[in-house]
């Protein structure tokens, strides 16, 4: 392997662990914005610690992730199976990105329609996402 791919494959990590801290973070957020009982003034600070973490951390991050996964494979040259079965996997941890953006979309037009106990149960979903990625990657199972 040559400096190359080591610093891109480094840097896939960082940008990977970032979005996974965000997927992990944002909604344990949500679970607190969607008390009913807030008032406007930290309801609106909800708004703005969810908004910068989607713009700044997140989002790019996610797309860093991608791109520098795409250039990985494009170096190593060897696409195999497990390989698509984790751009599988990671495409629904995009979806799951999306989503978490449409949640707090919701928020933004006061149109939120899940409770606290919704947002405990799918912050799991980036968590199972993340096992299933790391055990494909760590052992690269043949099928």
């Amino acid at each position: 392997m040559t400096n190359t791919y080591l610093f891109i494959k480094a840097i896939h990590i960082i940008s990977f662990t970032a979005w996974m801290a965000g997927m992990f973070y944002l909604p344990r957020i949500f679970v607190y914005h969607s008390d009913k009982k807030l008032d406007i003034s930290t309801y609106e600070k909800f708004l703005i610690m969810e908004n910068k973490l989607i713009k700044i951390i997140m989002t790019p991050a996610m797309l860093v992730t991608w791109i520098l996964g795409f250039a990985l494979i494009l170096i190593d040259n060897n696409i195999e199976l497990w390989v698509l079965i984790k751009i599988f996997f990671v495409t629904l941890m995009s979806a799951c990105h999306g989503f978490f953006i449409k949640c707090y979309k919701g928020f933004y037009n006061k149109r939120n329609k899940y409770n606290h106990k919704f947002f405990r149960i799918i912050n799991e979903v980036p968590t199972f996402l993340l096992i299933v990625i790391v055990f494909l990657v760590v052992f690269k199972p043949s099928f």
